[in-house]
């Protein structure tokens, strides 16, 4: 990553990165939970890389500890605004690994109240295609 990054090869250096990412959740059993340690991967080292100091989602992993991965999920897609998160991975062109997207690649798994905020969510920022596309777990 760090060659990619000093070389300006950008492209090398976002496959790296997801790649570093998906490490994160090779062990884990269930697809949903397994894409989101993946997502929670990528924030905290986007978040880490810009404020160059350790960035940790600590109250997302309570709740994650608290209600499980999916009522998590369908609640971020449920607030009336969208999360730092879904933002952040929007600035950092990681569109296709926000919540809402997983919530439409297993919408079967979710609430069809939150499946419709999800969907509206990515149709308001104009990323709805680009969440359709095949996983980053899948790439």
């Amino acid at each position: 990553m760090a060659n990619a990054k000093r070389l300006g090869r950008d492209d090398v250096y976002q496959d790296a990165f997801r790649q570093l990412c998906r490490v994160e959740g090779r062990n884990i059993a269930d697809p949903v939970e397994a894409e989101f340690a993946i997502v929670m991967r990528a924030l905290e080292e986007a978040l880490t890389e810009e404020a160059g100091k350790t960035k940790r989602l600590n109250r997302t992993r309570q709740k994650l500890d608290r209600v499980g991965v999916r009522k998590t999920l369908a609640d971020l897609a449920l607030k009336p605004q969208p999360s730092l998160g879904f933002l952040k991975l929007l600035e950092f062109g990681m569109a296709d690994m926000c919540a809402e997207s997983l919530i439409l690649k297993h919408q079967e798994e979710f609430p069809q109240e939150a499946v419709d905020a999800a969907r509206r969510r990515l149709e308001k920022y104009g990323i709805l295609r680009e969440s359709e596309r095949p996983s980053f777990a899948e790439r």
